[in-house]
């Protein structure tokens, strides 16, 4: 046998022993990883015992795991949580949603609510967020302290047309706009007030719209009735804030003051008996 045929059966025996080595290798950890997904899959070692909650201000956290579908004792690796996140996202109290996993066993949920700016009472009583969406409202954690939209000689929406007298949920503020369209007037009033003045935004207890004269701003403190009437409402905001910081200066009470008409604040001080003999 020449030293040329001696040099190739000796490479080709080196050859199909690497390819041995390879494949069984590549079988054992192909086996291997399969037992470890089998243990992962199984193994009390990964229950699902604990769900964390983040970012919640209003939605209660039973409640949120509840529509996540979550299951405690499950395995952590049986839960979809790109399914699981769209079926929060379906909830109209959430913008945003992610859910992260902590092994062995926790599932994080983290939540960012859509936040009211107001609330208005239509079939039920919902939130209204700054870009004009309706928030289903649960009373898990309580409800914040908001002003209220009202609407109507009753001060509520009128429900009696027949389309809407039937128990309807409302999806989007357009809605109820269908029924009563002065609801879009109270809400941008309640924007600009938030944007130009938050310390009377804060004071604000209620938003009254019944004819195409209102919005009516009542007040916290002393039941102070504000007559804004349509349109320039940065300007009036501004007039109302200086005349309000020359009330308090000279200590002169009101119920009532009306921005209806061009560059006026009309105002009715209160007058006491007291106030009387002192003018006397």
């Amino acid at each position: 046998m020449s030293l040329n045929w001696k040099r190739f059966i000796y490479r080709l025996m080196c050859g199909l022993a690497a390819v041995l080595v390879t494949a069984g290798m590549t079988a054992g950890l192909v086996l291997g990883s399969m037992t470890l997904y089998r243990w992962t899959k199984t193994s009390p070692a990964f229950s699902l015992n604990t769900i964390v909650v983040e970012g919640n201000r209003y939605v209660g956290k039973e409640d949120i795991i509840a529509v996540s579908g979550l299951e405690r004792g499950r395995n952590i690796w049986s839960a979809n949580l790109a399914e699981t996140e769209r079926r929060l996202m379906l909830d109209r109290r959430f913008e945003r949603v992610a859910l992260v996993r902590r092994l062995p066993g926790t599932v994080v949920i983290r939540v960012g609510e859509l936040r009211p700016v107001a609330f208005v009472q239509l079939d039920r009583l919902y939130g209204i967020s700054e870009r004009a969406e309706l928030i289903p409202l649960s009373t898990g954690k309580g409800l914040p302290d908001l002003p209220v939209i009202t609407v109507g000689a009753q001060g509520d929406l009128s429900l009696s047309d027949n389309a809407v007298r039937q128990d309807r949920a409302f999806e989007t503020l357009r809605d109820a706009m269908l029924v009563s369209p002065e609801v879009g007037r109270a809400l941008y009033l309640i924007r600009v007030l938030r944007t130009l003045s938050p310390g009377l935004y804060d004071e604000l207890s209620e938003v009254h719209v019944s004819s195409q004269h209102d919005p009516i701003a009542y007040m916290v403190e002393g039941g102070l009735a504000i007559r804004f009437g349509t349109g320039h409402y940065p300007r009036k905001i501004e007039m109302l804030k200086r005349t309000v910081d020359r009330l308090e200066a000279d200590a002169i009470r009101t119920r009532l003051i009306d921005l209806r008409f061009k560059d006026q604040v009309i105002v009715r001080p209160i007058v006491s008996a007291q106030s009387r003999e002192r003018r006397s």
